[in-house]
């Protein structure tokens, strides 16, 4: 069993350099039909309406692609940074006349610079990113003013129990639930760890090899393992990183209920 301390792993440098690729290859794609639409004389109200839409999928794939940077280690700046992109992109886009997008990050508690990041030892794990939209277009079909916003949070509970064994061995149950925009969401994969004592003053954690993991299908997973502590009666206290499927990083804390 590997033992390691657990950290934030600073990996956000190289997602900085993909951060925004899903939003622009949308835009490019969207971009390119309309181009085809104004040159072939047959814009409509409908190709009006996908634009609108494209943007507001741009923004949503934007503010994913930024808290996915964060999650793994990057900092808070980059949804601004990534937005101004965005911003800009959209701006120098004339298929239906003028358009500017103005965004603000939320920065009401517990938002900064539209990101919250809790990851406790409660048993709860909160990965998220806020921005307000204001949409200005006008062109020759007609003016807009939108205004939405881009809400992207992804939370992990965990709930534990286990049972001693012999000796300093015990069996561990672990129950995790997944919710992307509190809805239920699956997971891309769990990394799983035990403290060796129960005792947070120094913390050493073991790394569990090759889970019994079970996948309900609803976003619910249930997990079980042996531990060896460096007493019987020391506390369970396990510790999940997982990544869901858009990559967005969480990790929750819990102690276990002994059964």
């Amino acid at each position: 069993m590997k033992r390691k301390r657990l950290n934030r792993k600073n990996s956000g440098q190289f997602l900085i350099i993909t951060s925004l690729v899903i939003s622009l290859l949308l835009l490019s794609v969207v971009y390119y039909v309309f181009e085809v639409e104004r040159k072939s004389g047959i814009q409509t109200t409908t190709s009006l309406n996908s634009h609108v839409l494209a943007i507001k999928l741009g923004s949503k794939n934007t503010v994913i692609s930024a808290l996915v940077n964060v999650s793994n280690g990057g900092e808070n700046e980059i949804l601004t940074t990534n937005l101004n992109e965005l911003s800009s992109i959209i701006g120098n886009q004339s298929s239906f006349g003028k358009c500017n997008l103005l965004f603000t990050p939320l920065n009401s508690s517990p938002y900064q610079s539209g990101i919250w990041i809790s990851w406790g030892s409660n048993g709860l794990g909160v990965s998220s990113a806020y921005a307000n939209f204001t949409l200005y277009s006008t062109g020759i079909q007609a003016d807009i003013q939108l205004e939405y916003y881009v809400n992207v949070t992804t939370t992990l509970n965990v709930e534990g129990v286990y049972s001693k064994l012999e000796g300093t061995i015990k069996k561990v149950n672990v129950t995790c639930t997944v919710f992307n925009e509190g809805e239920p969401a699956l997971a891309k994969n769990f990394t799983l760890f035990y403290e060796n004592d129960g005792d947070l003053t120094v913390q050493e954690w073991i790394s569990v090899d090759s889970p019994n993991i079970t996948d309900y299908g609803n976003g619910t997973y249930f997990m079980s393992f042996m531990a060896e502590t460096k007493k019987r009666g020391d506390p369970m206290l396990v510790s999940v990183h997982m990544h869901e499927l858009r990559d967005v990083f969480v990790n929750a804390n819990a102690t276990c209920t002994e059964i």
